[in-house]
């Protein structure tokens, strides 16, 4: 089996998660005893100096820290690694230069469960950074050919305040759950076959009972892809 590197604490409740679906995965990849569970190392550093430089739009700033933790990861032994966060992926290209450690990109294994349930046009639900930006929306489109439908500004700015204000300290509302869902409720009205969730926390938030369209979240998908690799190479 492979080592999975997680570059976490972006935020912790969200890398929580990721730490239960990957060996949960793994487990059943493996079957067996059903006691099975991940080889990894974990890594992360403070999440507020991370969002100090998004707000600051230094995402420099925001690359090397990233970087430091992925060089962490590969010096303990890690064959591959994964974010565990949508946004951070805005500097992709700033951390790849400074690591030679594979990894899989958040958006591909969302957008590949799009592809392979057949949606075409998909609702996308994320940070300012992530909905504000290119790097995610034009990978969906250009790579995997979705047309990607994004909610009105005024609940783009409901959305942020949520996940900095609640979602990234563990706190999870029932009236931010119902906002979610009348966000959700209009990328349907729009003609969204489904809504990606592209932040990690927002999966911790909303569920299926709270959509009226079938959801697609980043982290699940991405939890499952790294345990795939790992186990399947």
């Amino acid at each position: 089996m492979k080592t999975i590197g997680i570059v976490g604490g972006l935020a912790w409740p969200s890398t929580a998660e990721y730490y239960r679906l990957i060996n949960q995965e793994v487990s059943r990849l493996m079957g067996g005893s059903g006691r099975h569970c991940a080889k990894l190392v974990l890594a992360q550093t403070d999440f507020d100096a991370v969002e100090r430089a998004q707000a600051a739009d230094d995402w420099d700033a925001v690359a090397a820290l990233i970087a430091e933790q992925v060089n962490i990861l590969k010096a303990a032994g890690a064959d591959f690694y994964i974010i565990a966060c949508n946004t951070v992926h805005k500097a992709m290209p700033r951390i790849e230069a400074a690591s030679d450690l594979p990894y899989i990109h958040i958006a591909d294994p969302a957008a590949q469960a799009c592809v392979d349930a057949g949606y075409k046009t998909v609702g996308l639900m994320g940070s300012g950074y992530t909905m504000g930006s290119t790097y995610f929306t034009g990978r969906l489109e250009n790579k995997y050919g979705l047309s990607v439908l994004l909610p009105d500004e005024a609940q783009r700015e409901f959305m942020q305040r949520a996940l900095y204000g609640e979602l990234v300290k563990g706190v999870f509302l029932s009236e931010t759950r119902a906002g979610f869902s009348a966000v959700i409720d209009g990328l349907a009205r729009r003609g969204a076959q489904a809504v990606i969730l592209g932040c990690t926390e927002f999966g911790l938030l909303v569920g299926r009972a709270d959509s009226a369209l079938p959801l697609i979240d980043t982290a699940r998908e991405h939890a499952k892809a790294a345990a795939i690799m790992a186990v399947k190479g």
